[in-house]
């Protein structure tokens, strides 16, 4: 059997690796359209910032490790085409040179690319992207020459954790602008307004419900231009969110509006023999019930280990996302599991709501921060949907626990009887998480 994997960082190693450790007669071929494979885009930000001043930390394994181990990486190759009928993919390299490799079975793990709109102006220097180790460093460099103002275009997780890295570097002056009428709208609304007063008290401007219009400069950026106002700028950085890389994948493939392609749970696309799994692909959610893009690298480095089995015909059913995810800007923590308020309206799913304002842990012992948390969870049964979570700290880690009771379909009497642990220093003898879940009723 012939494996061809499309794509070389998370999801596309990981099932290149599952293969060729479970089956190794089979022949692994990777064809990696950049020089890098297998990193951790999650710790940009915090290179950027100056918290690890070494990048190579960030890659998790290396070509040789792959290569050695008997998978064939093959890097800067362009896939151009795919040829479903012949089982051809055709790709270009970085001389041009043309080339095809056929295959038995095929894994697209092509991730995705920030996006960049066509706005006026956006070629000018100054102005990143940050997806890649390359933008990164290029990002890195810019804010080491100590600009004097930076306006960051987009208000979601990595337009903040950008916010926090120029704070770090201590940037004189910050812009914040969100085209929506709220920072962090993957949240509820309260929780975008926390963290919007929190960077606010770190002195940077917010400019929510603005759309960039052009950008300003000669060959360099230095000013943005939004519907509401000028803002100057000696670095623009863009973090309005990402496009599933899957253009040369064709008509013939089902795929989402967004473009990402449509997956099972066991990542088979609507082709046969043909998987997709990581930024470029749906995962299954298990409230909704239906495929959806949740770019997260927990779902592609599951994706990728189960699109392998899957190609090596073991039984794969994976439908339990919830899209659960930690945010740290400056002072305060953001976690999230299931679905929110905004989202259960959106899909019509009846549901009843609890906010709760607790303890970090107990209050005889030192430092206790407030933590709020806000719960959904179904009417007639008291089923938890989801939770959300903010504190100064001690906070995001209780996701964790949440996102447990709703893959398990736990009520909210359940969890709050739950037998957690305590100790003074961690919790209160009723811990956060129960004190909020038996206030749901």
């Amino acid at each position: 059997m012939k494996l061809v994997v499309i794509g070389g960082n998370a999801a596309g190693m990981s099932a290149a690796s599952r293969v060729k450790r479970r089956a190794p007669e089979s022949e692994v071929v990777v064809l990696e359209q950049t020089r890098e494979v297998s990193y951790g885009a999650c710790g940009l930000p915090y290179y950027v910032a100056g918290l690890n001043e070494d990048i190579d930390l960030i890659r998790i394994r290396k070509v040789e490790t792959f290569r050695e181990s008997g998978v064939c990486v093959r890097l800067g190759c362009d896939v151009t085409e795919i040829d479903y009928d012949k089982k051809v993919v055709r790709y270009q390299e970085e001389d041009g040179t043309a080339g095809e490799e056929s295959y038995d079975k095929l894994v697209i793990a092509s991730g995705s690319s920030p996006k960049v709109p066509p706005i006026p102006g956006i070629q000018k220097k100054g102005i990143f992207p940050l997806k890649t180790l390359k933008h990164a460093e290029a990002l890195k460099r810019s804010l080491l020459d100590r600009p004097r103002s930076v306006v960051i275009v987009g208000g979601g997780y990595i337009g903040l954790e950008l916010a926090e890295a120029c704070l770090l570097q201590k940037v004189p002056e910050i812009h914040i602008v969100e085209a929506l009428d709220r920072l962090l709208n993957v949240f509820d609304p309260e929780f975008g307004a926390a963290v919007q007063a929190e960077l606010e008290a770190q002195g940077v401007h917010i400019h929510t419900g603005e759309r960039v219009q052009s950008f300003q400069g000669e060959d360099r950026v230095t000013a943005v231009v939004t519907d509401k106002g000028t803002y100057a700028a000696d670095t623009v950085i863009l973090s309005i969110g990402i496009s599933p890389n899957t253009r040369f994948a064709g008509d013939a493939i089902e795929k989402l509006p967004n473009g990402a392609i449509v997956t099972d749970p066991a990542m088979r696309t609507s082709i046969p023999d043909v998987y997709a799994a990581g930024d470029c692909a749906t995962i299954w959610h298990k409230l909704l019930d239906k495929p959806v893009m949740i770019a997260l690298g927990t779902n592609a480095n599951k994706q990728g280990r189960l699109a392998g089995d899957s190609v090596l015909g073991k039984p794969v059913s994976f439908k339990r996302a919830l899209g659960t995810s930690m945010l740290r800007c400056m002072g305060l923590e953001f976690a999230k599991t299931g679905l929110g308020e905004g989202e259960c309206q959106a899909n019509g799913i009846p549901y009843k709501v609890k906010t709760v304002e607790t303890r970090s842990h107990a209050r005889y012992y030192p430092d206790p921060k407030p933590l709020t948390i806000k719960l959904c969870y179904r009417p007639e049964d008291h089923v938890l949907l989801g939770a959300q979570i903010m504190g100064a700290k001690e906070a995001a880690w209780r996701i964790d626990t949440f996102a447990c009771a709703i893959d398990q379909g736990m009520t909210t009497e359940e969890l709050g009887f739950l037998d957690l642990g305590y100790a003074p220093p961690f919790a209160g003898v009723w811990d956060a998480i129960q004190i909020a879940a038996n206030a749901a009723k």
